[in-house]
């Protein structure tokens, strides 16, 4: 199995819980349709840009723009890390916005309640 395949492959449940995040955040109503049409974007770039690995490293090597070996274990041990801790710092940031606007509902609800005191 080629490498880029193998990267392209381990990466694919990350976006695509990304993608399903987006989606699940937009239907719940926590979420803008800009803010999700901006997030799945961004994933789907992702997915092409790994998709697109291969192809884009043979045209620079045919080119000559660049002297590097074929992507090794290392590397996409390495960029699924990235594409991992990129995943983790975008639910992460999904679940506090998530809980932002429920202590802003609360804290409202508090001060009705307070002020029909």
């Amino acid at each position: 199995m080629s490498r880029y395949l193998l990267l392209f492959l381990i990466n694919l449940p990350f976006i695509f819980m990304a993608i399903l995040g987006a989606v699940t955040q937009y239907k719940l109503h926590r979420s803008t349709r800009q803010k999700t049409i901006a997030r799945v974007s961004l994933w789907l770039i992702v997915a092409i840009g790994l998709a697109l690995t291969q192809p884009i490293y043979e045209w620079l090597f045919s080119n000559k723009l660049t002297q590097t070996e074929p992507l090794s274990l290392f590397d996409v041990v390495e960029i699924t890390g990235i594409v991992l801790v990129f995943y983790i710092a975008n639910r992460t940031r999904a679940k506090v916005e998530t809980l932002e606007k429920r202590i802003q509902d609360l804290h409202q609800e508090l001060s009705i309640k307070l002020s029909d005191r």
